[in-house]
Formats: structure tokens, C-alpha cells, sequence
């Protein structure tokens, strides 16, 4: 019976010896797995202030019979908030997807707002283009109706001369008239004309309608009706004229065709 309670002993002896290690071992990890409780105590509270969920506190984790339910309804406050959290994120999802959308019409609109302002800066330097040509045509017109008033002035100059030139041209034909009477009645018998030689002058005015031109020599000079004077240019014989009427510094006198080899102008010399 002895021999069969010694080995019992020693087991138990053992296990005693067993035992107080453990104790001392758990004794001395009793701080820390203090600490550890605490901090998984404070971070259920933390993760509940988080979820905004009131209904727990540390000290209901300290006492396992309370600390059941309040933890039940943080789980269930969890469940609630991760649903909340996946709508939101499919939200955000969508909110992504119509970002997306929106960005790529953006950049359409981007692209067709730069195509407009390109076309809206041409059409801009093609309108600044056409006033420049409006302003230059305008600048042209106005001169055009300068020297249209320019021109009409001219032309009613002309007019008035024209119509002086008429009746100069009307005097002289009265004149001449009057002289070729006068002539007519003092011409010598025998039709000579005494006129020095080398008597000369210079047509003055030429009228090709009438036939006739105008000397600056006259009776003052001894020139007398019906003479016939040579008319040249330089040392080139240009016609004759036949003197009709003779004044006392002046003399009108006929063109003679069949002696005209060039066209007769005002400045050329008539010599006797």
C-alpha cells in the first residue's frame, strides 16, 4: 500500500511545484495583462465614440454579467455603420463614375469653347480687317468726292471760258468783219499791198474752226490788210496766212490750207 501511495506522492509533489510556477509566472505577467484589459477596454470605447454610440462605457466592460448587451449593440451599431459605409462608398462610386462622365463632357465643351474662341478671334480679325478696308474705302470715297467738287469747279471754270471764248470769238468776228469792209474800201487800185520786207511777229491765237489766227503786230508796225505772211517754226516752214484785218498793235489773219505742212500752234513766227 505504501509502495502504491509513493508514486501517487510524487505526482502530486509535482504537480504542487508545477502549480507555484505557474503562479509565480502569472503573478508576475498579472501587470501586464492588467494593461492589456485596460487598452482593449479604452479602444471598445474609443471604436464606440467612433460609431457615436453612447451606450457603453469602461466600466461596463469590468463587469461581465452588464457588458453582454451594451457590446451586442455596439456590434449591431457597427453592422449599421459598415452598411451606411458601403452605400456611401458605392456613392462615392457612382459620384466617381459621373466625376468621370462629367470630366470627359468638360473637356469636350473645353475643346469645342476653344475651337469657338479660335473662330471668334478670326471673325474678329476678319471684321477688324474689313473696317480697315471700310475706312480705307471711305477715305478713298471722300477723296472722290473732293475731287469731284474739284472737277465740277474746273469744269464750270471751263464753262464760263467757254462761254467768254464764244463771245471774244463773236467780237472778233464782228471785227474782222468790220476790218475786211474797211479793207475792202481803202485797198489801192492794182490789189498791191506795200508791206516792208522782213517785217515779222508771233501768232498769238489760233482757232482751226474758224481758219483764223491772231498776230501781235498790227499798223503800228506797218502791216496792212491782204499781205501774206509765211509762218515758221524754228528754221521749218509750217503754212501761210493771208492778214484780213489789221488793228494798231494786232492783226487777224486767214489760214491758207494748201500751204499748211504741219498744224499751226500759238508761238510760231509769221514773216513778210
Amino acid at each position: 500500500m505504501a509502495k502504491a501511495l509513493k508514486p501517487l506522492v510524487i505526482v502530486l509533489l509535482v504537480l504542487g511545484v508545477v502549480s507555484l510556477i505557474l503562479g509565480i509566472v502569472l503573478f508576475s505577467e498579472r501587470d501586464v495583462l492588467k494593461t492589456r484589459v485596460q487598452k482593449n477596454e479604452q479602444g471598445v470605447v474609443a471604436i464606440a465614440g467612433k460609431l457615436h454610440f453612447e451606450g457603453l462605457n469602461q466600466e461596463q466592460l469590468k463587469k461581465p454579467n452588464e457588458m453582454e448587451t451594451p457590446l451586442h449593440q455596439l456590434a449591431v451599431a457597427a453592422d449599421n455603420q459598415y452598411e451606411e459605409l458601403q452605400s456611401t462608398k458605392k456613392d462615392v462610386e457612382n459620384a466617381k463614375a459621373e466625376l468621370g462622365k462629367t470630366k470627359t463632357e468638360l473637356a469636350s465643351t473645353k475643346t469645342e469653347l476653344t475651337d469657338a474662341q479660335a473662330k471668334a478671334t478670326q471673325a474678329a480679325d476678319q471684321i477688324e480687317q474689313k473696317e480697315a478696308e471700310m475706312v480705307q474705302i471711305k477715305g478713298k470715297a471722300d477723296q472722290l468726292e473732293q475731287d469731284k467738287t474739284t472737277l465740277q469747279g474746273q469744269i464750270d471754270d471751263l464753262n464760263t471760258k467757254l462761254v467768254k471764248s464764244d463771245e471774244d470769238m463773236r467780237d472778233l468776228q464782228d471785227k474782222l468783219n468790220s476790218c475786211e469792209k474797211a479793207l475792202a474800201a481803202a485797198e489801192p487800185e492794182g490789189g498791191q499791198v506795200l508791206v516792208q520786207k522782213g517785217l515779222s511777229g508771233k501768232i498769238v491765237v489760233v482757232n482751226p474752226d474758224w481758219n483764223f489766227v491772231i498776230l501781235d503786230i498790227g499798223s503800228d508796225k506797218g502791216l496792212k490788210p491782204n499781205a501774206d505772211m509765211m509762218i515758221h517754226r524754228e528754221d521749218k516752214l509750217v503754212g501761210k496766212v493771208h492778214v484780213t484785218s489789221v488793228e494798231k498793235n494786232m492783226a487777224i489773219a486767214e489760214i491758207l490750207r494748201d500751204w499748211q505742212q504741219q498744224p499751226i500752234r500759238e508761238g510760231d513766227s509769221v514773216l513778210f
